[in-house]
């Protein structure tokens, strides 16, 4: 195990992106994340012909995994996508995005890359990271609290066993997010949460003041619908 495994790193490194990169919609989009941060995403299919990427034998490499990240000569990741549901796909990028934003690389060469061996503290940091970033603690409470009924993977972009997982470890990565940490979290996440769409006028709305009768703003209409 790596000496320097810090339980809460994963949870607040998430937070960190989601903020600095102005995330605030749901499902969270590895592909636009790792275009902001200028990390190359490289479909197998697309690579597995190619002569310059033999020494790495990512075919083999990519049997026993979804992703790999390449540190040489520019850091990339190499991921399976001819048997990968896009909810599977979303989670093992932000597994390796994980992987990168926590240094993983710098701090623990011996432990990552292709042909290392694998450290199980820092897989269980990266996937820590990737559910935190997919299912932000305040959010995930805000949704389950408010709108129970919608509260389910599909709306995350998980698989039913990632968000099986999510709630399983909810409680544990709860205790490293402090209040102002969750407040901002929920501010980059105001519109997304509070977008009503009235289906008898057509306008889209945030409700940001308590809508006592639960009526659209424009037309009077009862209960229009949350975006969600």
């Amino acid at each position: 195990m790596s000496e320097l495994f810090i339980p809460d790193r994963a949870v607040r490194y998430a937070c960190a992106v989601l903020t600095d990169y102005r995330i605030g919609r749901l499902p969270v989009d590895p592909f636009q994340l790792a275009e902001d941060v200028g990390i190359t995403l490289l479909p197998l299919s697309s690579i597995q012909d190619n002569p310059n990427w033999t020494p790495y034998n990512l075919p083999f490499a990519l049997r026993m995994t979804r992703a790999v990240t390449l540190s040489y000569p520019t850091f990339c990741i190499a991921y399976r996508d001819e048997d990968s549901t896009p909810d599977q796909l979303r989670h093992v990028l932000c597994h390796e995005l994980g992987h990168l934003f926590m240094n993983h690389y710098r701090d623990f060469p011996a432990y990552m890359g292709p042909g290392h061996p694998v450290d199980p503290a820092l897989e269980a940091e990266a996937d820590s990271f990737a559910r935190n970033l997919l299912a932000p603690v305040p959010v995930v409470d805000v949704i389950r609290y408010n709108r129970p009924q919608q509260a389910r993977a599909s709306l995350f972009g998980l698989s039913r066993s990632a968000w099986l997982h999510r709630l399983d470890a909810i409680d544990t990565d709860r205790d490293s997010v402090d209040e102002d940490m969750a407040n901002t979290i929920l501010f980059m996440f105001k519109d997304y949460l509070l977008a009503r769409h009235c289906s008898s006028c057509g306008h889209t709305y945030h409700d940001d003041i308590q809508n006592e009768k639960d009526i659209c703003p424009f037309c009077g209409a009862e209960k229009p619908e949350w975006v969600l």
